[in-house]
């Protein structure tokens, strides 16, 4: 990927922290005449982008994570997909481990704990996905216009999850088009101490949660048979030794056992 020039706006939010932070942002600040830093002292991830794109005047809108590294060429990579693909309303580009993380160790907890990272790899070829991952994504201005921003009960500091699963949601009913950019790469770290039983519990919690909060119509008995299923799977795949899958099994048993608390709550 070639370098290219192109006028930039960096926003960072700092979501209430009490560390260093904010003076090394106020720091940061005064060295570029395009960037600006944002205090948002209440939790909410959700609440801390709105107020972002409230400020933010750039017609294609650029979203990264502070615990990940962004590729060279990321900008470019992003841009290159955008003209070339108009009638695109926004994209997600690949996730993929910090090499020094990608260990055979980090790997073997992975497996036993899928989906606490949000790891993205679909391959070489550019086509039209579903979903999109809130550390490496890009969307038109033009769609926040038309859909409103994120909605604040989502995300980290609110329910957990789902704030960018949400948007993709949203995009998909109103007929948006979502792009995969492979040359859009950045690096995720792997945290050790997510890797754990508790972890994976209260995340397929959260899960749960956040997916009940975007539809809350939800029919118990839908959620009972996936639960016998999830059981049987579980059952079957501890047979087989397939560690992954299994896992995977017990994390869709919590999330519907949880679906069904849920249910009940609501009555």
């Amino acid at each position: 990927m070639s370098e290219v020039s192109v006028a930039t706006e960096i926003v960072v939010i700092d979501n209430g922290s009490s560390d260093g932070t904010a003076a090394l942002l106020s720091e940061w600040v005064t060295r570029g005449s395009n960037r600006v830093r944002l205090f948002i002292a209440e939790p909410g991830r959700s609440r801390a982008l709105n107020r972002g794109l409230q400020v933010q005047r750039a017609p294609l809108v650029l979203f990264t994570d502070d615990d990940v590294d962004v590729g060279r060429g990321w900008v470019g990579a992003v841009l290159d997909f955008f003209d070339r693909h108009p009638d695109h309303a926004a994209a997600v580009g690949r996730v993929c481990p910090i090499p020094a993380d990608d260990s055979e160790s980090n790997r073997a907890l992975m497996a036993r704990f899928p989906g606490l990272h949000p790891f993205y790899d679909a391959g070489e070829v550019e086509r039209d996905v579903v979903e999109m991952y809130g550390c490496n994504m890009a969307v038109r201005r033009t769609v926040f216009d038309s859909l409103g921003g994120y909605d604040e009960r989502l995300g980290v500091g609110a329910s957990g999850l789902c704030e960018d699963t949400d948007l993709s949601r949203r995009m998909r009913q109103a007929g948006m088009r979502i792009g995969y950019m492979p040359d859009a790469v950045v690096y995720h770290g792997v945290d050790r101490n997510r890797l754990t039983p508790e972890a994976f519990r209260q995340f397929q919690v959260r899960a749960a949660r956040s997916h009940f909060l975007m539809d809350p119509q939800q029919r118990p008995a839908r959620h009972r048979l996936r639960l016998f299923n999830a059981v049987v799977s579980y059952a079957l795949w501890s047979l087989r030794g397939s560690v992954t899958r299994r896992a995977k099994a017990w994390g869709r048993i919590l999330r519907h056992r949880e679906m069904l608390r849920l249910c009940r709550a609501a009555r």
